[in-house]
Protein backbone atom coordinates (compact mmCIF):
# COMPACT_ATOMS: atom_id res chain seq x y z
CA UNK A 1 0.00 0.00 0.00
CA UNK A 2 2.84 2.41 0.84
CA UNK A 3 4.42 1.71 -2.53
CA UNK A 4 1.17 2.78 -4.25
CA UNK A 5 1.13 6.11 -2.37
CA UNK A 6 4.79 6.66 -3.20
CA UNK A 7 4.16 6.14 -6.94
CA UNK A 8 1.08 8.36 -6.80
CA UNK A 9 3.07 11.14 -5.09
CA UNK A 10 5.91 10.87 -7.62
CA UNK A 11 3.41 10.92 -10.51
CA UNK A 12 1.72 14.08 -9.16
CA UNK A 13 5.09 15.83 -8.71
CA UNK A 14 6.14 14.90 -12.25
CA UNK A 15 2.87 16.26 -13.66
CA UNK A 16 3.27 19.53 -11.76
CA UNK A 17 6.87 20.02 -12.95
CA UNK A 18 6.09 19.12 -16.55
CA UNK A 19 3.39 21.80 -16.67
CA UNK A 20 5.86 24.53 -15.72
CA UNK A 21 7.81 24.65 -18.94
CA UNK A 22 8.28 28.03 -20.56
CA UNK A 23 7.27 28.98 -24.08
CA UNK A 24 9.26 32.23 -23.79
CA UNK A 25 12.64 30.89 -24.89
CA UNK A 26 14.95 33.55 -26.37
CA UNK A 27 12.65 36.41 -25.33
CA UNK A 28 14.44 39.23 -23.58
CA UNK A 29 12.54 40.22 -20.47
CA UNK A 30 14.96 42.93 -19.47
CA UNK A 31 14.17 46.63 -19.19
CA UNK A 32 17.24 47.43 -21.32
CA UNK A 33 18.36 45.75 -24.52
CA UNK A 34 20.00 46.10 -27.92
CA UNK A 35 18.97 43.62 -30.62
CA UNK A 36 20.42 43.85 -34.10
CA UNK A 37 21.21 41.87 -37.21
CA UNK A 38 24.61 42.80 -38.65
CA UNK A 39 25.07 41.28 -42.09
CA UNK A 40 23.38 38.04 -40.97
CA UNK A 41 24.93 37.91 -37.48
CA UNK A 42 22.50 38.25 -34.57
CA UNK A 43 23.51 40.61 -31.77
CA UNK A 44 21.50 40.40 -28.54
CA UNK A 45 22.45 42.15 -25.35
CA UNK A 46 20.62 43.05 -22.20
CA UNK A 47 21.52 44.23 -18.71
CA UNK A 48 22.00 40.61 -17.56
CA UNK A 49 25.03 40.28 -19.88
CA UNK A 50 26.69 43.62 -19.06
CA UNK A 51 25.67 47.10 -17.89
CA UNK A 52 23.86 49.05 -20.60
CA UNK A 53 22.94 52.67 -21.11
CA UNK A 54 23.62 55.83 -23.02
CA UNK A 55 26.27 58.02 -21.44
CA UNK A 56 25.82 61.73 -21.89
CA UNK A 57 28.93 63.61 -23.00
CA UNK A 58 28.73 67.39 -22.67
CA UNK A 59 30.95 68.99 -25.30
CA UNK A 60 32.74 72.36 -24.84
CA UNK A 61 30.41 73.84 -27.47
CA UNK A 62 27.40 73.01 -25.27
CA UNK A 63 26.22 70.15 -27.48
CA UNK A 64 25.30 66.79 -25.96
CA UNK A 65 26.64 63.57 -27.47
CA UNK A 66 25.32 60.13 -26.51
CA UNK A 67 27.58 57.08 -26.36
CA UNK A 68 26.80 53.44 -25.66
CA UNK A 69 28.90 50.28 -25.66
CA UNK A 70 27.21 46.88 -25.40
CA UNK A 71 28.42 43.28 -25.22
CA UNK A 72 26.57 40.11 -26.13
CA UNK A 73 26.91 36.78 -24.34
CA UNK A 74 28.67 35.26 -27.37
CA UNK A 75 31.52 37.81 -27.52
CA UNK A 76 30.20 40.47 -29.90
CA UNK A 77 30.57 44.17 -29.14
CA UNK A 78 28.59 47.14 -30.44
CA UNK A 79 29.25 50.86 -30.03
CA UNK A 80 26.90 53.72 -30.88
CA UNK A 81 27.70 57.43 -30.85
CA UNK A 82 25.10 60.12 -31.56
CA UNK A 83 26.46 63.62 -32.04
CA UNK A 84 24.39 66.64 -30.99
CA UNK A 85 21.51 64.81 -29.29
CA UNK A 86 18.45 67.06 -28.99
CA UNK A 87 15.65 64.56 -28.24
CA UNK A 88 13.51 62.11 -30.23
CA UNK A 89 14.09 62.07 -33.97
CA UNK A 90 16.39 60.64 -36.66
CA UNK A 91 20.14 61.09 -36.32
CA UNK A 92 21.77 60.39 -39.66
CA UNK A 93 25.25 58.94 -40.00
CA UNK A 94 27.17 60.33 -42.94
CA UNK A 95 24.58 62.91 -44.02
CA UNK A 96 27.36 65.50 -44.21
CA UNK A 97 31.11 65.61 -43.82
CA UNK A 98 30.99 67.33 -40.40
CA UNK A 99 28.64 64.85 -38.73
CA UNK A 100 30.65 62.82 -36.19
CA UNK A 101 28.01 60.16 -35.34
CA UNK A 102 29.09 56.55 -35.90
CA UNK A 103 28.33 52.83 -35.38
CA UNK A 104 30.69 49.92 -34.81
CA UNK A 105 30.22 46.15 -34.50
CA UNK A 106 33.07 43.78 -33.62
CA UNK A 107 33.65 40.09 -33.13
CA UNK A 108 36.90 40.02 -31.16
CA UNK A 109 37.26 36.25 -31.48
CA UNK A 110 37.36 36.42 -35.28
CA UNK A 111 38.92 39.90 -35.51
CA UNK A 112 35.93 40.98 -37.56
CA UNK A 113 34.87 44.61 -37.49
CA UNK A 114 31.99 46.38 -39.25
CA UNK A 115 31.60 50.13 -38.91
CA UNK A 116 30.17 53.29 -40.34
CA UNK A 117 32.48 56.09 -39.31
CA UNK A 118 32.22 59.88 -39.75
CA UNK A 119 32.59 60.78 -43.40
CA UNK A 120 32.51 57.08 -44.34
CA UNK A 121 29.38 57.16 -46.48
CA UNK A 122 27.69 60.37 -47.49
CA UNK A 123 24.18 58.97 -47.39
CA UNK A 124 21.19 61.06 -46.36
CA UNK A 125 18.49 58.37 -46.20
CA UNK A 126 19.45 54.85 -45.14
CA UNK A 127 22.09 55.27 -42.42
CA UNK A 128 20.54 56.48 -39.19
CA UNK A 129 19.78 55.97 -35.52
CA UNK A 130 16.19 56.89 -34.72
CA UNK A 131 15.14 57.82 -31.20
CA UNK A 132 11.42 57.03 -31.10
CA UNK A 133 10.75 57.83 -27.44
CA UNK A 134 12.36 59.17 -24.28
CA UNK A 135 10.30 58.30 -21.19
CA UNK A 136 11.22 57.56 -17.58
CA UNK A 137 14.95 57.99 -18.37
CA UNK A 138 14.79 55.31 -21.08
CA UNK A 139 15.67 56.02 -24.70
CA UNK A 140 14.03 53.71 -27.21
CA UNK A 141 14.70 53.52 -30.92
CA UNK A 142 15.89 51.85 -34.10
CA UNK A 143 19.14 51.46 -36.02
CA UNK A 144 19.33 51.19 -39.82
CA UNK A 145 22.53 51.20 -41.86
CA UNK A 146 23.12 49.99 -45.39
CA UNK A 147 26.75 50.97 -45.85
CA UNK A 148 28.79 49.49 -43.01
CA UNK A 149 32.34 48.69 -44.06
CA UNK A 150 34.20 45.51 -43.14
CA UNK A 151 37.75 46.48 -42.13
CA UNK A 152 39.31 43.23 -43.38
CA UNK A 153 38.15 43.11 -46.97
CA UNK A 154 36.30 46.36 -47.70
CA UNK A 155 32.94 44.68 -48.25
CA UNK A 156 29.77 46.63 -47.52
CA UNK A 157 27.27 45.25 -45.05
CA UNK A 158 24.04 46.28 -43.34
CA UNK A 159 22.61 46.56 -39.83
CA UNK A 160 19.02 46.67 -38.63
CA UNK A 161 18.16 46.77 -34.97
CA UNK A 162 16.29 48.22 -32.04
CA UNK A 163 17.19 49.28 -28.54
CA UNK A 164 15.86 50.44 -25.19
CA UNK A 165 18.56 51.91 -22.98
CA UNK A 166 18.65 53.99 -19.84
CA UNK A 167 19.82 57.58 -20.16
CA UNK A 168 22.75 58.00 -17.76
CA UNK A 169 23.42 61.52 -16.51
Amino acid sequence: MRTGYFYLLVSVLLLINSGCSSDDDNVIESQQFINANVNGVEFQSDEKVAPLGFKRILMPSGRINLYSKAFSANGYQMEIMIENYTGPGKYYIGDNFYNKSWLKFENAGRTESWSLEPGGALNMTTNYIEITSFQDNYIQGKIACREMMNKLDGVLGHMDGEFRLIYLE
